[in-house]
């Protein structure tokens, strides 16, 4: 398998929280050439990686996701309706 193609799953596995699904979907764009059969194979690499013995970090949400810390950071940034 390839190392850029299980790492690009990794990335969408883990730091932009895609399902396994989603994950294959989103490999169709990036490796317009692999089949199916391909992406599900790198996929489910990815996963193994992830999940053998380590935990898997929890989303954090982010600070703008409270009101308060939107409106200061808007603020902040000048921003204005």
């Amino acid at each position: 398998m390839d190392a850029a193609v299980i790492s690009k799953a990794v990335f969408l596995l883990r730091d932009a929280h895609l399902s396994p699904q989603q994950t294959r979907r989103g490999q169709a764009a990036y490796f317009p050439g692999m089949g199916m059969t391909e992406r599900v194979h790198h996929v489910q690499a990815a996963y193994d990686i992830l999940s053998r013995g380590r935990a898997i970090r929890p989303v954090k949400p982010s600070g703008l996701s409270q009101p308060r810390s939107f409106a200061a950071a808007h603020e902040r940034h000048g921003f204005t309706d």
